[in-house]
């Protein structure tokens, strides 16, 4: 079973009744585990792909109320498609799980965020790479850190902020805190960064094998839901 929001353990109603109630009870209990997780499987794909996909890092596991959310289109998808027989309200309930859940969803704030640094295939090096994002300035975009002649040295260039000013040394966190630089790309004029105004915050660590001259990481970045902001005529979010 992939990543979900919750697990089986969560799957109750409001009225603290388990959704194994509502399923056939011909079912083993091996079944019912086969159908909870499918549900699960639908929900978080459901979530993802509809509302969280190229918006944010997934899994989303930092945005608070999701595992509430899967739940209720669990609770959804297995009353609809239960036997009950004798309650003839539990269609009615169903609708009421997912319309809820879809509201929460359409109304969900979520912070920056960026995806786990993927390594080049043809890397030497095997350090790794921590990125940690400023809600207030961090941009949804694509970001390329390359190993510079000096393997302890890296650049890192954004698809919209461009090049970062500086260099990133292997071990220290970047930027450091008198760092101060102007920025220029795109021929747009950007504004001196000061250190709370980076949108991006890098430690690479060297691994057993040492890096390599044009060895890279490859990310995205994601912009907070609840930001918006301009960098130079480019408006981010």
């Amino acid at each position: 079973m992939g990543t979900t929001y919750c697990t089986n353990d969560d799957l109750y109603l409001d009225n603290g009744q388990s959704v194994d109630d509502y399923m056939l009870s011909t079912l083993s209990a091996g079944e019912i585990t086969t159908r909870k997780d499918a549900a699960r499987t639908r929900a978080y794909n459901h979530i993802n792909d509809i509302y969280l996909r190229g918006r944010t890092a997934l899994p989303a596991t930092h945005i608070t109320g999701l595992e509430q959310i899967e739940i209720d289109l669990v609770v959804a998808d297995i009353l609809f498609g239960a036997y009950t027989g004798g309650i003839a309200n539990v269609s009615e309930w169903a609708e009421s799980y997912k319309e809820r859940a879809e509201e929460a969803l359409k109304n969900i704030r979520f912070d920056s965020s960026a995806d786990s640094a993927s390594a080049d295939g043809e890397n030497t090096g095997n350090g790794t790479v921590i990125i940690t994002t400023n809600d207030h300035f961090t941009l949804t975009e694509k970001w390329i850190l390359r190993a510079q002649s000096t393997v302890t040295k890296f650049t890192a260039h954004g698809s919209i902020h461009g090049y970062l000013p500086g260099d990133i040394t292997v071990g220290v966190q970047y930027p450091e805190k008198d760092m101060i630089a102007g920025m220029q790309d795109y021929s747009f004029s950007k504004p001196r960064l000061r250190y709370e105004e980076y949108p991006i915050s890098i430690l690479i660590t060297a691994g057993l094998t040492e890096f390599v001259k044009d060895d890279k990481f490859t990310f995205t970045t994601y912009a907070a839901s609840y930001f918006k902001q301009m960098i130079g005529s480019i408006r981010r979010g």
